[in-house]
């Protein structure tokens, strides 16, 4: 039997647990597919950028807060959606952080930012299709999940 080699590209994204009085800051975002997706503020680093940098860069754009003294919280890492035009190599840093400033999205993606208790977080979360989309995928939310339990590991295999 032949083993081929094969290159997936490597995903590197950073997000950021916005806590306030027992709730977390979520990003409303419409999907490709029109519907709406509620995620942690954050997302892809670019080529050179470390995931603090493009944590504190993302949430800016997509909350309008500015984030200081980022703590690692967790790492997400390994191969997703095998099989599909988006498989990659994630690698998906978490931090909690001090904010300031007001709310004020002004990433065009955004529809809307939501203060959300902790108990309610899950219940927004959406899985399913189209299954090449990571944020629609469980596993990416077991960290957040432990999170909000008090429960938070700092390395998640996928």
């Amino acid at each position: 039997m032949t083993h081929l080699s094969r290159t997936l590209p490597i995903k590197r994204a950073a997000h950021v647990y916005i806590v306030q009085d027992g709730t977390l800051l979520l990003v409303a975002e419409r999907m490709d597919d029109g519907s709406i997706f509620y995620g942690l503020p954050g997302g892809k680093a670019g080529a050179g950028e470390s995931l603090a940098d493009a944590a504190v860069r993302q949430v800016k754009v997509e909350t309008g807060l500015i984030v200081t003294d980022l703590n690692f919280v967790s790492l997400l890492e390994g191969e997703m959606l095998t099989g599909t035009k988006n498989e990659c190599y994630a690698n998906f840093g978490r931090f909690t952080a001090n904010f300031r400033g007001e709310l004020n999205p002004t990433d065009p993606e955004v529809v809307g930012t939501q203060w959300v208790p902790f108990a309610d977080v899950q219940s927004l979360v959406r899985y399913g299709p189209p299954p090449e989309v990571e944020e629609r995928n469980p596993l990416i939310w077991v960290p957040t999940r432990d999170f909000l339990r008090g429960e938070a590991r700092a390395y998640y295999p996928i």
